[in-house]
């Protein structure tokens, strides 16, 4: 699965930290309990949000 990235761009982390928790709820509400969040830093110093669902894979 690839990441899918949040439009906007952040200049502190604790804001980009409570849309990634905003983010995860909102996933959470609507049934997908294996969704991976992250803040992660540009190179500008700015912060950003980007989630993706873990696929639940059986090998067998």
């Amino acid at each position: 699965m690839s990441w899918v990235y949040e439009a906007r761009l952040y200049d502190s982390k604790s804001v980009a930290s409570y849309v990634a928790m905003c983010v995860r709820d909102d996933q959470l509400m609507r049934g997908l309990s294996n969704v991976k969040v992250q803040v992660f830093r540009t190179r500008k110093g700015n912060y950003g949000v980007r989630y993706r669902n873990q696929a639940s894979v059986a090998l067998g």
